[in-house]
């Protein structure tokens, strides 16, 4: 089976990161010939991770040229709302089978998309969710999906869980800085702790992008005591969690949180805004928390918690490590995809 996956571009999110694992997982272990089209500019950060593997990559935004790369594939596999329409029209009179993952639990209701979902209606073979929660919430607005539909949680390729040492308790946060992502409620939630634990605490952020300068000088004002990173784009996973405790998600909006996923994988605790998917990966105390989302007060006390008891880092690691060989390998993943394709 020839399979082509399609994202919006190759700048550094948690849904472009997923493609390329479940990418690497069709070609290398289930034989599949596996291509990606971004619809972005070449040269992007995520370009790199692909030039490293054996997929065909792709770059079109025009109808007639993204039907000629579909020429070449059996299915085609869309990631990104943004680019559903063009594969919609692209491929409309094919045989070419089109399947969709939505990454996020938002449900496009203006009249733009719901002529785009008639479209789908028409052309689209299987609809595919990453979170029951999320499901449930699209099928409420357009149930006439209800039959194309079906639920397929995320999965990562596995993460050391081997730690570096510290003194300190050190918190990071892995996402773009984006409005959605909200990262400046955490530096909100370490301003308002005391000065003393605020000396047992350190503080990385991984990502890029238009709000980054922001969060800096945020961080600079709000906390100048507080040892703060701001590491840019890492690609590197094992590095990441190598030098992370816990890891804070403080996002308006998830699908299937693939930072937590990752997070799972590496025996991190995570403490999470409970929006989305966030609850269906975080289990409030038995794995991590769960906070209000936007509320900084709740998150400053979170973080506490975990400087006065310190044993549920090492209780709460366990149980992330189980977790994720219980139901969130990418190997798992990818076969339950191929039992939809």
């Amino acid at each position: 089976m020839r399979v082509l996956h399609v994202v919006s571009s190759l700048n550094v999110g948690g849904a472009e990161r997923f493609v390329i694992d479940l990418a690497s997982e069709q070609l290398v272990n289930q034989k599949l010939s596996v291509g990606i089209l971004s619809m972005g500019l070449q040269g992007e950060p995520l370009e790199t991770e692909i030039a490293k593997e054996e997929f065909r990559l792709h770059f079109a935004t025009s109808i007639s040229k993204i039907r000629e790369i579909l020429k070449n594939y059996d299915l085609v596999h869309v990631h990104s709302s943004h680019s559903l329409l063009r594969i919609l029209l692209a491929s409309f009179f094919t045989h070419i089978r089109v399947v969709y993952t939505r990454h996020n639990e938002r449900v496009h209701q203006s009249l733009k998309w719901k002529c785009i979902y008639f479209l789908a209606r028409l052309k689209l073979d299987k609809m595919i969710f990453v979170a029951e929660k999320a499901q449930k919430n699209y099928l409420s607005i357009y149930p006439q999906f209800a039959k194309k539909s079906v639920t397929i949680l995320n999965g990562v390729l596995p993460i050391s869980p081997i730690k570096s040492s510290s003194t300190k308790l050190r918190l990071s946060h892995v996402g773009r800085f984006v409005p959605l992502k909200a990262q400046h409620y955490l530096i909100e939630a370490v301003a308002k702790l005391s000065p003393d634990i605020q000396q047992q605490l350190s503080l990385s952020f991984f990502g890029t992008g238009e709000l980054m300068a922001h969060n800096q000088k945020l961080a600079t004002d709000l906390i100048p005591n507080v040892s703060v990173e701001f590491h840019g784009f890492v690609t590197d996973r094992d590095i990441i969690y190598r030098q992370t405790d816990i890891l804070i998600v403080t996002s308006e909006t998830e699908g299937l949180s693939l930072a937590i996923l990752e997070a799972l994988a590496s025996g991190t605790p995570t403490i999470a805004s409970n929006v989305g998917g966030n609850p269906e990966l975080v289990k409030h105390r038995h794995n991590g928390l769960l906070y209000s989302y936007a509320d900084a007060a709740e998150l400053a006390e979170q973080i506490s918690l975990f400087l006065e008891d310190q044993s549920l880092l090492k209780e709460f690691s366990q149980r992330c490590i189980d977790i994720y060989l219980a139901g969130f390998s990418m190997q798992q993943c990818a076969k339950t995809y191929r039992s939809h394709y």
